[in-house]
C-alpha cells in the first residue's frame, strides 16, 4: 500500500506542477499583452498632448491678435494717435550714470 500511496502522491505533485506551469504561461502572456497595451496607450496620450498644446498655442495667438485689434480700436476712439518713433532700451552695459547739477 505504501507504493500505491507514493504513486498517488507523485501523480498529484506532477499535476500540480504542470498546472502551475500552464498558469505561469497564461499569466506571462496576459501581463505581456497588458504592458504592450499600456505602451500603445501612452504613445497615443503623448500624441494627444502634443496636439492639444498645438491647439492651445493657436488659440493663444488668436486671442492676442484679437486683444491687440480691440486695443487699437479703443485707442482710436479715445483720440490717441499712433507713435511711429519707438524707443528701445537695452541693458547690455551695467553702468550707472549720474546727472550733474548743471544739466
Amino acid at each position: 500500500m505504501n507504493v500505491k500511496a507514493l504513486k498517488i502522491n507523485n501523480k498529484i505533485a506532477t499535476t500540480l506542477c504542470f498546472s502551475f506551469f500552464i498558469f505561469s504561461i497564461i499569466a506571462y502572456m496576459y501581463f505581456l499583452s497588458l504592458s504592450v497595451v499600456h505602451v500603445v496607450m501612452r504613445k497615443e496620450a503623448t500624441q494627444q498632448i502634443g496636439q492639444m498644446r498645438s491647439d492651445i498655442a493657436f488659440l493663444e495667438t488668436s486671442y492676442i491678435e484679437a486683444k491687440h485689434q480691440i486695443s487699437a480700436k479703443v485707442a482710436s476712439l479715445e483720440g490717441f494717435s499712433q507713435n511711429s518713433a519707438k524707443v528701445f532700451i537695452s541693458r547690455e552695459e551695467k553702468s550707472l550714470v549720474l546727472r550733474s547739477e548743471t544739466e
